[in-house]
Order: C-alpha cells, then sequence, then structure tokens
C-alpha cells in the first residue's frame, strides 16, 4: 500500500530528491491531445506515465542496488554479465567467439583467403608492407574470471581459422596477440578494464611492445619505448561501459591503471585529409586521426582500428613521421583511396577477434 501511496503523495509534496535517470534510452514524452489521433492517444499517454510517474527513478535505483548488491546479478540482463571478483564480460559478440560458434566453413575460409590476398597484392604493388593485429577479447585472456557455468573448452575457434589461414599468404605478417597477453599475466598487473571489455592502457603497452617488435623485423629503428619510461597509475574511477549496459553505473568503482610518460612527446597533431567517414559511424571526431613527428627518415604508417586501438594512439605515433589512424566502424573493410592518398610504407589492420568476421562481408574482387 505504501508503495502505491508514495508516488502520489510525492507528486504533490516533493519530498524525496530528483533522481537522474541512468537509462541508456530517451523516456517517453507527454504526447500531444490532438482529435484526429483521439484513438492513440490513450496508449502513447500509458507509455509516457510509465515512464515519467514519480520515484521512477528512485524505483529503479533500489532495485539496481538490491539485484547488484545482495544478489551480484545485473537489472538489465542479457548485454553482459558478472563473473568473479567483480569481473565483467559481453553477453553477445564476445562469448559465442569464445564457445566456437563463430568457426567458419570451408567457403567462407576461401573468402576470408581471397579479401586478405587481395589487399597484400595491392599493398605490395605501392611498395608497402602489410600487418595484421589481432587483438583478444577478455575472455581469451582472463577466463578465469568467467563463472563456473559459462567456462568451456573448445577445440578451435574463428581466430584459430584465421590465424592458420593467414599465415599461408604469403609476405603478410600476422601479430596474434592472444599469446602474448596471457603470457604478460605473469607481470601481474591487469591488463584490462574489469568494467569494460577493452584493455587498459598497461595493457595497450603490451600490445604496443609486441607490434614493435614485429615491426623491427623489417624496419630495424624502430623499437618500442621501453616500459620504465613511463609511471603505471593507479586511480579509482566508476565503472566504465559495461556497468552502463547493466543498469548500475552509480554501484560500482574500479582501480583505472594507467601509463603515463616520463619524457616529452615527439609527436604533435598532424593535419587530416577530412576523409568521407563511414555512413552512420557516430564518432566522427575520432574516424581519422593524424599525428606527425619532425624526422623524415622515420616511415609512415596507416592503421585501419576499432575501439581497440584508442589506447594504442599515443604509443605507436611516437614512431613514425606520419601515422594515420581510421576507425572505420568496426567494419575493416579496405579503402584503396585512402591508401593511394597517404602511400604508407606500413599498413596495420587492427581487429578485435570477436569481429573479425566483419571482413568477410567485405565484397570479393579477382
Amino acid at each position: 500500500m505504501v508503495i502505491l501511496v508514495l508516488p502520489y503523495t510525492d507528486s504533490v509534496f516533493h519530498f524525496v530528491p530528483e533522481e537522474e535517470n541512468t537509462e541508456n534510452r530517451a523516456l517517453k514524452t507527454m504526447p500531444e491531445f490532438d482529435w484526429s489521433f483521439i484513438d492513440n492517444f490513450p496508449e502513447e499517454f500509458d507509455k509516457y506515465y510509465s515512464d515519467n510517474f514519480d520515484l521512477r527513478n528512485q524505483f529503479l535505483s533500489f532495485n539496481s542496488k538490491l539485484k547488484y548488491q545482495l544478489f551480484n546479478k545485473p537489472p538489465v540482463e542479457g548485454k553482459a554479465f558478472i563473473g568473479y571478483d567483480g569481473w565483467m564480460y559481453l553477453v553477445k559478440d564476445e562469448m559465442d567467439l569464445y564457445y566456437g560458434n563463430t568457426v567458419a566453413k570451408s567457403d567462407e575460409l576461401t573468402n576470408y583467403y581471397d579479401i586478405f590476398r587481395y589487399r597484400k597484392n595491392f599493398l605490395d604493388s605501392i611498395g608497402c608492407k602489410y600487418y595484421v593485429v589481432i587483438a583478444p577479447s577478455k575472455a581469451s585472456v582472463y577466463p578465469e574470471f568467467l563463472p563456473l557455468s559459462k567456462r568451456k573448452s573448445v577445440e578451435k575457434t574463428l581466430t584459430d581459422q584465421i590465424v592458420s589461414l593467414l599465415d599461408t599468404v604469403t609476405g603478410l605478417t600476422v601479430i596474434d596477440l592472444r599469446t602474448v597477453l596471457k603470457k604478460a599475466k605473469s607481470r601481474d598487473i591487469r591488463m584490462y578494464h574489469k568494467t569494460d571489455n577493452h584493455w587498459n592502457e598497461y595493457g595497450s603497452y603490451v600490445a604496443y611492445e609486441a607490434i614493435m617488435d614485429s615491426l623491427s623485423v623489417d624496419f630495424p629503428n624502430l623499437n618500442p619505448i621501453p616500459i620504465s619510461k613511463f609511471n603505471i597509475e593507479t586511480v579509482e574511477a566508476k565503472g566504465m561501459g559495461l556497468t552502463n549496459m547493466m543498469g548500475i553505473y552509480d554501484e560500482v568503482y574500479e582501480d583505472k591503471i594507467m601509463c603515463k610518460p616520463d619524457f616529452k612527446r615527439k609527436s604533435k597533431n598532424g593535419e587530416k585529409n577530412n576523409y568521407p567517414v563511414v555512413r552512420g559511424f557516430p564518432y566522427t571526431s575520432q574516424y581519422e586521426i593524424v599525428y606527425t613527428v619532425a624526422n623524415d627518415s622515420l616511415p609512415k604508417m596507416l592503421l585501419i582500428r576499432d575501439s581497440f586501438g584508442a589506447t594504442l594512439i599515443p604509443f605507436l605515433s611516437e614512431h613514425f613521421s606520419k601515422s594515420v589512424f581510421i576507425f572505420d566502424g568496426w567494419h575493416h573493410w579496405f579503402n584503396e583511396d585512402i591508401v593511394l592518398n597517404e602511400k604508407p610504407d606500413i599498413y596495420i589492420q587492427l581487429v578485435l577477434e570477436s569481429f573479425m568476421s566483419n571482413v568477410s562481408i567485405e565484397k570479393k574482387r579477382d
């Protein structure tokens, strides 16, 4: 009875402080009354009231706290889940890959081969070296924090198939970061955010170090900056992306691990070419990022990335006379026009392993 009376009482006296809406959607607004749409008005008003009745946000917040703090369950289920020691994981994509649900058939593997071979041949024709960097998903590196009910050992994943396939493309260098990051766990510094699916700045450094070591085989003057030149800092911060998905953003904190340079950076912001942004891409300001270093003897690099590339930019940009980072909206398409305009010495395709299947969407070329 109290629960029924409280919203009405608060609507009159406003004795409970307002609480911010934390849902990742726009709430319904009051519908305009129109005689020509009188039949639809009751339904629209009902939707509006369901989203806006007094104390609604307070009730939702209480429900979130109850589920998370008492039962360790997210109030919004189906997008992410909570593992051990506060570790959180994506439900889709990442777990499909982990369970081996995305393995490719033979004709699909042929499609992958044709796509990568075409890209390799095109880049060869302009004297550019091609590197494919595979960023591991969180579950690949830290499966031990998954709930026991979600752990599974599979014989082969799509990533395994792609790595084996790319090894047959002569002259293409594959940098499989799964082994690198798993080995780096022995350093006892967490490399992924607990409350997000991305690696943190230290995980980015480990990836950067491996990338530079691989590049140095073809470009001996390219060597990673040693970790001793960075200060590893930890600060308490609010939970990140996965807490938003689960509706517990205000309930969770984590120790955010950062790598702060203990030196003056050489790279400066460069001039953009303002390439047309992929249709529907929401982060237009991040689509094209350019850095330059005042040393023409250094090679030029073009890196096509997804969201995992963001924290690599400060590390990699220190080593090239010009470095261009294109965030292509998780498509991983090959844009010949950008390649021909930039004329890079090094072309890096960075792809999160759970998005590797997007590569196969590109139209095959002869």
